[in-house]
């Protein structure tokens, strides 16, 4: 017995939504990991960090001008050691957590 099937002409465009969605919430959640796992002398470091859009998806960043010392101590920090690698272990985190969260439920 043949099947009907109907598809929305825009579903691509629906699912590539939906991705780009929970990729940002994503970026959200490590953002705020990598605050809370990352060296706070002044808080200058913390708050710049950002969430900016890349071609596929979102990049979580720190550093600007006024903080241009924020690559050195995610790489080496001799006065806070167990800051190291703040931004990797944020990432870590969430993805070793459930990740099908930001993603369930927002496909139609």
């Amino acid at each position: 017995m043949p099947v009907k099937m109907t598809v929305k002409s825009n579903w691509k465009d629906d699912i590539a939504k939906s991705m780009k969605l929970g990729l940002l919430e994503m970026a959200v959640d490590i953002h705020k990991r990598a605050i809370i796992l990352a060296p706070k002398d002044t808080r200058a470091l913390v708050n710049s960090g950002i969430i900016e859009p890349v071609t596929d998806g979102y990049r979580v960043k720190f550093g600007n001008a006024r903080v241009p010392y924020a690559r050195r101590r995610h790489f080496e920090n001799l006065k806070h050691p167990q800051t190291l690698g703040y931004l990797a272990r944020a990432g870590d985190s969430v993805s070793r957590g459930n990740t099908s969260k930001y993603f369930s439920g927002k496909i139609s």
